[in-house]
């Protein structure tokens, strides 16, 4: 046997190694309870570790808005720790399902807004939520992105999906925002 054999396995070993540590996902830095203050308007986001019901691990999570200092929308509830995900999101207490695809400091998202109801409720994917520090987070929504992955593709004939341009209605809460994890 040549001495490569013994180099390759080790060096092989190691990788794999490496990468497993890597490939972990850390949530722990996402949970907890965050905050977009501007002028009138206070956005809140809360999320907190969960399972979906085949094994994936992700983060679920809720949403408020204050106008004026009045209560639009208050949809921060208690979520089960494993979702059945053949129940929709919403009637489980879940507005916001984030993952990692094991980009350092990042996760899509989709969201549930429930005053826009985009999809006829079934929620929108294209959001995205990077760890700026440990106490900063930037949330954007892409309605775009989000209609592009569910609408587009071959129109065949009867196709009832709408136009993009069609189906954009903007969401109720902000779409860019700087985010400061509360204490």
């Amino acid at each position: 046997m040549s001495m490569l054999y013994p180099k390759t396995l080790l060096l092989t070993i190691s990788l794999f190694v490496c990468f497993s540590i890597y490939s972990q996902v850390n949530y722990d830095a996402f949970v907890g309870t965050w905050v977009y203050q501007r002028n009138d308007t206070a956005f809140k986001i809360k999320l907190q570790k969960g399972e979906k019901s085949y094994g994936t691990k992700v983060l679920f999570g809720g949403y408020s808005l204050s106008v004026k200092g009045v209560l639009k929308d208050n949809y921060i509830r208690s979520t089960p720790a494993v979702w059945d995900v053949y129940t929709p999101a919403p009637s489980n207490n879940i507005y916001i399902v984030a993952l990692n695809d094991n980009t350092p400091n990042f996760l899509g998202f989709s969201f549930y807004d429930q005053r826009k109801k985009h999809l006829n409720g079934e929620g929108l994917g294209g959001g995205k939520i990077e760890l700026l520090a440990p106490n900063k987070i930037h949330w954007t929504l892409n309605e775009w992105e989000g209609l592009w992955d569910v609408l587009e593709g071959e129109r065949v004939e009867g196709d009832t999906r709408p136009d993009i341009r069609e189906a954009m209605i903007g969401f109720s809460v902000p779409t860019d925002a700087i985010m400061i994890k509360e204490q």
